[in-house]
């Protein structure tokens, strides 16, 4: 019975201690800025500082800087230069969001309670990632196109737009959410991903145009059957010969 009360309190603890949606910043370097959720201005970071940072708050990393999230029951997460992050903390049914990743790149070390995944979710503007391993990258770049990366354990991912279809991504395996799309099939993370999907356009051949937007008469001229049906007849009823009444069509009528 005591045993089980540990455990308990174990599992409770970092529950009671996220309902007021604290993190603290235990590692700073280069130039990281922060802005609280009830202030508009970024202010920086000391490379000494242990900053708490709650809900709402907004954190940036600058070039060749990195900071480092911990949150209490032991997980943290290595935010990579040139980032751009919001701290969340609110329920989505049995799942939490811990961090909004606006733009960067993210490492996360998610501890397991008793064993089990703790149900933590990641979002970013077209991505929503729900923790069920341990270790994955998360990449978002400036066309909000997210790449997941599973390092151990196992990972799940949507688009934040179509919330009918997930993937699950196993250890070692990647996917790319493009916004308004699924997630692509999961490929080897050493693979290369298509991220600029390119469509090829063909430009239709029109005529051109005057400055009233009109076709222009030297075009019409030539933009005759003649053309248009290089393997017409040239005869007296040739729809391609130069007599205007050529191949008229006769008309009868019932008498």
């Amino acid at each position: 019975m005591r045993k089980f009360l540990i455990i308990l309190v174990l599992v409770l603890l970092p529950s009671a201690v996220w309902a007021q949606g604290v993190l603290r910043v235990s590692s700073v370097l280069g130039r990281v800025e922060w802005r609280s959720a009830s202030s508009k201005t970024f202010v920086p970071l000391g490379a000494a500082a242990q900053q708490l940072v709650q809900a709402g708050d907004e954190l940036r990393t600058g070039p060749d800087a990195q900071i480092v999230i911990e949150v209490p029951d032991g997980s943290y997460m290595v935010v990579s230069e040139n980032s751009k992050l919001i701290i969340e903390d609110f329920w989505n049914g049995n799942l939490r969001s811990i961090m909004n990743l606006i733009i960067g790149q993210v490492r996360f070390y998610i501890q397991r309670l008793g064993g089990r995944p703790n149900p933590y979710t990641v979002r970013t503007p077209t991505a929503l990632i729900a923790v069920r391993g341990t270790t994955f990258d998360v990449m978002v770049d400036a066309a909000q196109i997210a790449e997941v990366r599973c390092l151990e354990g196992r990972v799940t991912v949507e688009n934040i737009a179509l919330p009918d279809r997930e993937v699950i991504l196993e250890p070692g395996r990647k996917t790319l959410v493009r916004p308004f799309e699924y997630p692509m099939t999961p490929i080897s993370n050493e693979a290369q991903l298509n991220r600029n999907r390119v469509i090829a356009v063909r430009k239709k051949n029109v005529p051109d145009t005057d400055a009233n937007g009109a076709p222009s008469i030297d075009i019409l001229v030539q933009d005759n059957d003649r053309r248009n049906r290089p393997s017409d007849p040239q005869g007296t009823n040739s729809r391609t010969n130069d007599n205007t009444q050529r191949a008229k069509p006769t008309l009868t009528f019932p008498q």
